[in-house]
């Protein structure tokens, strides 16, 4: 085995392994000061490095083509494999998946289904073709859930798709922890006809050999700690009897000699092509109870953070966006990968990649793509973690290596245009200093670590920081509104923090907008006219002295709050919450509600309560100087 460790003047990722001349090369991207290059490593018969050839530097490389390994802008180069001259792509349309063979003028559908499938992956072999790719459709109810795994298909010469007969070994679409999931296939073809299919999980890559035998167990490659790695293994034919894999793994680059699958081919048997009823997913009909609609605006919902395996989570960039508008139907995501983080470093070519991807999606008046990636800065005292929101394509990727402290980011943020949030600030911190309303007007308060509004709250928080808290951070005169996010990385009960099984569904945040697209969801944000909820779309109005949520208002003696709630199970209560606690608050039995009140407080916000447990949270608005108290109260009925 071979590692190529990462340097600081040079980040190696995205390998690939290919045979040119009497030969085995190893090709990298490499990121190094300047731009990024494409660097060619001559491979021994052991795995070794004979030879290294450097490529021209150039400023950035997107992708690599899946055929000729050479430099494509193309972003969705990872939808698309190549052997020979069949072609295997995957289309997505409407919610629904399609992996189809073209061989010559021939096009084989090989599966469809409503669910999401992605990472294609070819091989040829004797009689025909074998596929692969990973999908979310479980296989026992033919329905999308949260983890993804491999599924081989067989296309023979005469265009019948096939699978094996045997049952795979070891899937476990239910498995809980820190490793889950098996995705991004590659396959290689041994001299009798036995497959090897090699994976990623979510940490840890592996092995699974399938012949006449049926399913070998898989074997692990890696250490299995929490970690940053590459999306695929690269397997190509080395010495009689062997095969060289290659993957970016946590430390660096990793080149193996293994033996060749063994044990004949393995035995076929029909496949499902049409898996589930693969009708186009429709987008719920707009409410006309709004709340937000008394001020010409609509209420749109979204995921603002969650992970991919472009950093410590699972799953490719298209994924977060087809899941977050065709599964839940929100009406905008982000997706936040680190930039730089336990061994992975975000370099200019896949920033631009993963701007190409927003972009593909974006589609403005029915689905809205933020431009967004994690800053990823020390834990307390440090200055914890913040998502960042950039306006526009094109603008550098601020990273901690070069920018650690949060006051610097947050400057040089300011200059972009952009927002920063910080979140889970009781597990990392708030980085009190480097608050600053214009560049950071609103916080994360609520995710699948739990929820930070105050200490021993009923949905539970990951972090012993009670002083970096939302409820201390306000009583100190800061001022911001709130939002909420699943910080998911793709795995059941996010390995035993999440409350919920679907970590997807632990944040959400919801935007009062005249229009949605990416430039209205950001204003939205930056003015705070914006609230949390903790993963369901409650609805949520608040106003105060006739200002909306998220307002800077002068002084003034009292404050008149209306509050109006639609919820999705019934509310229990609504309190008004201000620097002291809870200000005024009544009891619900319905699943809409109203409340006001008159106040005296230096900011007042409206939390929901439901029967089933979920939450919502106005942005506050915020007087210069008040003294808190409670000058009169006046109860409104439920609508």
């Amino acid at each position: 085995m071979t590692t190529i460790e990462q340097q600081k003047t040079r980040y190696l990722h995205a390998p690939r392994l290919f045979t040119s001349g009497d030969g085995v090369v190893l090709r990298t991207i490499a990121w190094e000061p300047g731009g990024e290059r494409l660097v060619d490593f001559r491979l021994g018969p052991g795995a070794e490095i004979e030879a290294e050839t450097a490529h021209p530097l150039v400023d950035s490389i997107v992708a690599l083509d899946p055929e000729t390994h050479a430099i494509t802008a193309d972003a969705e180069s990872e939808l698309h494999a190549a052997a020979g001259d069949e072609h295997v792509r995957i289309r997505h349309a409407s919610g629904v998946s399609e992996v189809v063979l073209t061989r010559g003028d021939a096009t084989i559908r090989v599966f469809r289904a409503r669910g999401i499938a992605v990472a294609p992956a070819i091989a040829r072999a004797s009689g025909g073709t074998f596929v692969a790719f990973h999908h979310d459709v479980r296989e026992d109810t033919n329905e999308s859930d949260v983890a993804k795994w491999i599924a081989i298909r067989f296309v023979d010469d005469a265009g019948n798709v096939l699978q094996p007969a045997a049952p795979m070994t070891d899937r476990d679409r239910d498995r809980e922890g820190v490793e889950q999931s098996f995705e991004f296939p590659a396959l290689f073809v041994g001299s009798d006809g036995a497959l090897a299919l090699y994976g990623r999980g979510s940490h840890d890559f592996y092995r699974q050999d399938l012949s006449a035998l049926g399913f070998a167990p898989r074997a692990s490659l890696s250490d299995g700690e929490w970690g940053s790695r590459g999306r695929r293994v690269t397997v190509v034919a080395g010495a009689p009897g062997q095969v060289f894999v290659a993957r970016r793994d946590r430390k660096g680059i990793v080149v193996d000699s293994q033996p060749e699958p063994t044990g004949g081919a393995p035995a076929l048997c029909s496949a499902m092509v049409e898996v589930n009823d693969t009708n186009p997913v429709e987008r719920a009909a707009r409410t006309d109870d709004d709340p937000a609609l008394r001020w010409g605006l609509r209420t749109y919902f979204g995921d603002i953070q969650q992970h991919s395996a472009h950093s410590d989570g699972i799953g490719s960039a298209d994924e977060a966006y087809l899941r977050a508008r065709y599964r839940y139907d929100d009406d905008f995501v982000a997706l936040t990968d680190h930039e730089s983080f336990l061994g992975k470093r975000t370099g200019p070519g896949e920033w631009t990649y993963l701007q190409d991807v927003a972009d593909r999606f974006e589609a403005p008046g029915s689905f809205a793509t933020l431009l967004a990636y994690e800053w990823t800065g020390a834990r307390h005292p440090g200055p914890g973690h913040k998502c960042v929101y950039v306006p526009e394509r094109g603008l550098p990727l601020l990273s901690r290596d070069v920018l650690p402290v949060g006051a610097d980011l947050v400057s040089a943020l300011g200059v972009q245009a952009g927002l920063a949030s910080p979140h889970h600030i009781g597990w990392t911190g708030c980085d009190e200093p480097a608050h600053d309303e214009v560049v950071t007007p609103v916080w994360e308060i609520c995710s699948c670590h739990g929820c930070y509004e105050h200490a021993d709250h009923p949905l539970g928080q990951r972090g012993e920081l009670r002083d970096q808290l939302v409820d201390v951070m306000l009583k100190k005169g800061h001022r911001f509104g709130f939002t909420a996010s699943s910080d998911s990385h793709g795995l059941l009960y996010h390995h035993g923090e999440a409350r919920k099984r679907d970590p997807y569904r632990t944040g959400l945040t919801a935007v009062q907008a005249p229009r949605l697209d990416r430039s209205a969801v950001l204003e939205a944000l930056r003015t705070r006219r914006c609230y949390a909820t903790s993963g369901v779309k409650i609805l949520l109005d608040v106003t105060v002295n006739g200002a909306p949520m998220g307002t800077f208002l002068p002084k003034s003696e009292s404050l008149s709050v209306v509050v109006r709630a639609i919820g999705t199970a019934m509310i229990t209560r609504i309190d008004l919450v201000g620097p002291e606690g809870v200000l005024y608050g009544e009891d619900f039995a319905s699943t809409s509600a109203s409340l006001e009140a008159r106040v005296t407080a230096a900011f007042v916000y409206a939390r929901v309560m439901q029967t089933d447990g979920e939450m919502a949270w106005s942005s506050p608005v915020f007087v210069e100087s008040a003294v808190t108290e409670v000058l009169t109260e006046r109860s409104a009925a439920s609508a």
